[in-house]
């Protein structure tokens, strides 16, 4: 039931009908508004979403980068790949300038696998990146002769939460810290694991 607005005497009839018009069109503008300010709102979100994808991207172009660097130092010299053999497998006596490039070349390592897990911590990175990579790649390196005695003189000047989670990688039944390097062979699936058993 509508109620029938009574003009004043002395008004204008259709000053009603203008004043209820006006209303109309002032509540229709009021939807357009909020309809534009949640399009607009849905376009910052997409933006922001997109920004996020390229972030990450550049993230892991950057961890790649890192790693390529660490890379190419070995592989582009035969002298410190070999300094670097020897030293994990220990099958010359380093002298005490080797002994400090070898052990220079594992905090590189254990460095740029940090980096890699801090980005993963961060969700810059997927996790996997480091629980399926990095990480265990890591593993293989410390958990060989020379690898194992290095750690043990690098791993306090780490940060602790990282090296927490990279020896909960060698074991994950283990709780303790300093798990085994066996059990970390066993768990990495390393083919010196298997030379060993």
């Amino acid at each position: 039931m509508t109620e029938k607005i009574e003009p004043a005497s002395g008004t204008d009839p259709d000053a009603a009908h203008r004043h209820r018009r006006m209303e109309y069109v002032s509540f229709i503008a009021q939807v357009i508004s909020t309809a534009a300010l949640i399009v607009s709102l849905m376009f910052v979100a997409f933006q922001i979403s997109e920004g996020t994808k390229i972030a990450s991207r550049e993230e892991s172009n950057a961890s790649m980068s890192q790693w390529s660097k660490f890379r190419s130092s070995i592989y582009e010299s035969r002298e410190t790949a070999e300094v670097f053999r020897a030293g994990l497998d220990g099958s010359r006596e380093l002298d005490p300038t080797d002994q400090m490039r070898f052990d220079y070349m594992m905090r590189e390592h254990a460095w740029a696998t940090f980096q890699l897990w801090d980005r993963a911590e961060e969700g810059l990175v997927p996790a996997r990146h480091f629980d399926l990579g990095a990480g265990p790649d890591f593993l293989r390196i410390i958990c060989t002769p020379g690898g194992s005695k290095s750690w043990a003189r690098i791993r306090s000047e780490l940060p602790e939460a990282y090296v927490q989670d990279l020896e909960a990688l060698a074991d994950p039944s283990a709780n303790t810290r300093g798990a085994s390097c066996q059990a970390m062979l066993t768990a990495t699936g390393s083919p010196e694991a298997t030379e060993t058993r």
